[in-house]
């Protein structure tokens, strides 16, 4: 948690900008904004690094943003939804520290290894759209159209390891650890096929929505990265 009252200060007036511009540029709805807010107050308040956790939230959205919108026409205003689907599995993995603090590094390496995998998975879908290859369906490995739930293709493979190791390298420069690093990225790739796997089987089924397939596939990246810490740390 913060200490420093300056910093502080400076970080909510960070959310209100944020929060501010959201709402003009219709990035978010109002729901939206909320959910985005709570996620970054999450990382404040409980992160062992606050503005590292706080700074990786940014880095999540922002780096979103610009794929999303980059040269493709402007993205329809986010709702609750998409931001639940990719925030909410992030914000329960700091949770845990209000009980558990003496855990706290364990349970900081999931919420990278989530956010990972939600970046990976955005990466993966935006840019994987302008593969002149066709996608092929994760679950089959037989050719299915643009757009497809499930559909992978190697440039979207190459954006989502692209995505994990923006993270992993944000998670290196705190901690100074290769390995742990090398986790985070791997969880990036983890989180974005376990996205596409569920949107194979269940999303083009309607079994599952888009938010759920989303949650899915970050809450993987984050239990990847809390498994793996906790037989190995």
């Amino acid at each position: 948690m913060l200490s420093n009252t300056v910093e502080l200060t400076a970080l909510l007036f960070f959310l209100a900008l944020f929060s501010f511009i959201s709402y003009k540029k219709k990035l978010l709805d109002f729901e939206g904004i909320l959910i985005g807010n709570a996620v970054g107050l999450a990382a404040i308040t409980y992160g062992p690094n606050p503005l590292i956790d706080f700074g990786i939230v940014v880095v999540f959205f922002v780096i979103g943003e610009v794929a999303s919108n980059f040269p493709k026409k402007k993205h329809e205003e986010r709702n609750i939804w998409n931001v639940i689907g990719n925030s909410l599995p992030a914000l329960i993995t700091l949770l845990p520290i209000i009980v558990f603090p003496e855990n706290s590094f364990l349970f900081e390496l999931a919420f990278f290894g989530a956010i990972s995998a939600a970046l990976a998975d955005t990466l993966s879908s935006e840019i994987g759209y302008y593969s002149k290859s066709k996608p092929i369906m994760i679950t089959t490995l037989k050719p299915v159209a643009r757009g497809t739930d499930g559909g992978v293709t190697l440039l979207g493979e190459g954006a989502a390891l692209f995505g994990g190791l923006i993270i992993g390298l944000v998670h290196f420069f705190v901690y100074q650890n290769y390995f742990l690093a090398g986790i985070i990225v791997l969880a990036g790739v983890v989180g974005s096929n376990s996205d596409s796997i569920a949107g194979g089987l269940f999303e083009t089924k309607k079994i599952l929505n888009n938010t759920q397939v989303n949650m899915i596939g970050s809450a993987c990246g984050a239990i990847f990265c809390f498994i793996l810490g906790l037989l190995l740390i």
